[in-house]
């Protein structure tokens, strides 16, 4: 199997991750309603193979988003990997100057990696469970991203976090320590969201559309 270390470099190396993170901005908020949250997911865990021109993969198989085709294992496997989107997990927003009117001051926040632990939803199996252990097949590594960052971890060292239940599988009071970043704010420089373009509206659009095609 591959390192971490290895992961974190593919990754690094393989993706562009401005147009990722200009995905990510573009979506915003618009898409964090109950029905539209898979689609959301999908189109983010589809911009890796988009952006890293053939180097990732995305095959959407349970428990498995990615295959790092160029990553392989003792036997020629290519390596696997699931993926995450949390909004604000690792890296959150910190008010450092206050702002004051009669100065004119508006204020300064910035980002700053967070140290709580917190829970990752693994496994969604809708009060279907009966898993007592990830299933074998799932990913050797855990990508997550947030709003502003990427890390990685390899998927058995979460083992001491699990807690099964009816709904599924989850990782609970996971401390951040134990991932590795991928990338950080201070490399993502090139985020350009498409200006007027809600994703929402455009797919009610096509809806639409192909309804008028009958």
């Amino acid at each position: 199997m591959a390192t971490l270390n290895e992961v974190c470099e593919y990754n690094r190396k393989n993706v562009n991750w401005d147009k990722f993170f200009s995905v990510v901005d573009t979506l915003g908020t618009t898409m964090n309603g109950q029905k539209d949250r898979f689609d959301k997911s999908d189109i983010i865990e589809m911009s890796l193979d988009a952006f890293s021109y053939g180097a990732i993969v995305y095959i959407n198989a349970p428990g498995v988003d990615h295959t790092l085709v160029n990553l392989l294992d003792a036997q020629g496997q290519p390596t696997t990997q699931e993926m995450k989107f949390v909004s604000n997990l690792f890296y959150k927003e910190v008010v450092v100057e206050r702002a004051n009117k009669r100065q004119q001051n508006p204020g300064k926040k910035e980002l700053r990696l967070s140290s709580q632990p917190f829970n990752l939803r693994l496994v969604n199996s809708m009060g279907q469970n009966t898993h007592t252990s990830l299933p074998s097949t799932y990913a050797d590594f855990l990508l997550v991203a947030d709003n502003n960052s990427i890390h990685v971890v390899k998927v058995s060292d979460l083992t001491p976090y699990l807690h099964f239940s009816g709904d599924g599988i989850e990782a609970q009071k996971v401390p951040p320590t134990i991932f590795q970043e991928v990338i950080g704010p201070t490399e993502i420089l090139g985020r350009s969201p498409l200006t007027g373009f809600n994703y929402k509206q455009e797919k009610l659009k096509f809806q639409r559309d192909f309804l008028s095609k009958f």
